[in-house]
């Protein structure tokens, strides 16, 4: 008796391609959307040397883990933001509504 076997079934057990890679490093826009924030604050705080970056190719990245230690740091606040000054357009908003 003969059995055919299913060609997508494989007696060899062997690694295959993930469908998703978790990237460890991002570049400037990337990281600011894991965070929250833009490519700009990723540039002041790698400037103001409050987040790591390293070099790939010429090119800045800063680890998964380096952006969560920065969020991780900072702290936790809720209610509303007291030391928040209104800028200049929304004073003149403000002046041309009254």
């Amino acid at each position: 008796m003969h059995v055919r076997k299913n060609s997508s079934q494989s007696s060899i057990s062997s690694p295959t391609v993930p469908l998703f890679l978790r990237p460890r490093a991002l570049r400037p826009p990337d990281a600011a959307a894991y965070i929250g924030g833009t490519a700009g604050l990723i540039e002041q705080l790698w400037r103001d040397g409050l987040l790591p970056y390293r070099l790939v190719g010429g090119v800045r990245v800063t680890l998964i883990e380096d952006l969560d230690a920065y969020l991780d740091s900072l702290e936790k606040t809720a209610g509303k933001l007291f030391d928040r000054h209104p800028v200049a357009a929304t004073e003149a908003r403000k002046l041309a509504a009254a």
